[in-house]
């Protein structure tokens, strides 16, 4: 077997936890190829020859998974998420057990589901068109304010920096959205617009209730009007039903569509899969890429057995 594991060293707390992996899945007659990604080394570098390898994994954040399964859309090689980062909350989605030993088990198996991934694109401020695919949540304004405040401190203390910037935001900018989406306008006023290829967060709280990373379609939520203190109703609804089935997501306006084109006034940070995007136009747009990925999936996954491959 011929085996790439694309590494961002730098990703996180669980970081050297591949080189565990590593040994646990090598045998006699394997090639494992490991490309170490960062300054010198891109995702689109990393991936260059990808299709020569018979599994891929790719291990890191978030951001990190995002960049590199941007680059692996479409390809069908088989696809192993390894958790490296904070929150590591595509790996969650999937499902699969976090232990070395499992995941090489796994890699080895080669058992795959297809699943979805997003595409966003958005104008920059000389009003060019810049696009990125996103594998957990794209948006603007509230989610974006967070990501930028934890950034600083997210690899020292891990997932509690979210928490505290979200504190430290207390009353976030209303703005009005206007979302076209699959021939439907709706005009809304909100502290944010989330757009979610995956919704499970920490504390297996799925924050749109309907959504599936392999359904063909993406979740457009815009988030109402309010201070951090008034989102009490909707954390408390998290809180006491992670699903959402029973309790909702009160303050939260939700949509689903194959395609969206949404308009931001005034503009707001934005952010996908807590990368931010800096200088944007409040112009952005997403779409879905269905079942362009065939990720690694192993007994425990929460994936239907029924895309099982």
């Amino acid at each position: 077997m011929r085996c790439l594991i694309i590494h961002n060293p730098a990703s996180g707390p669980s970081s050297d936890e591949i080189f565990a992996f590593s040994r646990a899945l090598s045998r006699a007659g394997d090639e494992i190829c490991m490309r170490f990604i960062g300054a010198g080394m891109e995702a689109s570098d990393a991936t260059a020859d990808a299709t020569s390898f018979d599994r891929i994994v790719v291990s890191g954040g978030d951001g990190t998974v995002s960049n590199v399964l941007d680059c692996l859309r479409g390809t069908h090689i088989p696809l192993l998420v390894f958790p490296s980062g904070t929150a590591n909350l595509f790996f969650n989605n999937i499902g699969n057990a976090p232990e070395a030993a499992a995941l090489a088990a796994a890699c080895r198996r080669g058992r795959t589901a297809s699943v979805d991934m997003g595409e966003l694109f958005w104008k920059d401020e000389a009003g060019d068109i810049q696009r990125h695919g996103f594998i957990i949540i794209a948006g603007s304004g509230f989610d974006a304010a967070i990501m930028e405040k934890a950034a600083p401190s997210k690899n020292d203390i891990g997932e509690i920096a979210y928490a505290f910037a979200a504190l430290a935001t207390p009353e976030p900018q209303v703005a009005h959205f206007t979302i076209e989406h699959d021939g439907q306008i709706d005009e809304l006023d909100g502290i944010g617009c989330m757009v979610g290829n995956t919704a499970v967060i920490q504390n297996d709280i799925n924050l749109f209730p309907d959504c599936r990373m392999d359904d063909g379609l993406i979740d457009i939520t815009v988030i109402e009007p309010a201070k951090t203190v008034e989102l009490l109703p909707t954390l408390l609804a998290a809180a006491l039903d992670p699903a959402g089935k029973g309790l909702g997501r009160p303050q939260f306006k939700m949509f689903q569509a194959k395609e969206a084109r949404i308009t931001c006034k005034p503009s707001l940070g934005m952010q996908f899969d807590g990368e931010l995007i800096p200088n944007n136009s409040g112009v952005f747009g997403a779409r879905v890429l269905p079942r362009c990925l065939d990720v690694i999936i192993d007994d425990f996954s929460k994936l239907n057995a029924r895309n099982a491959g």
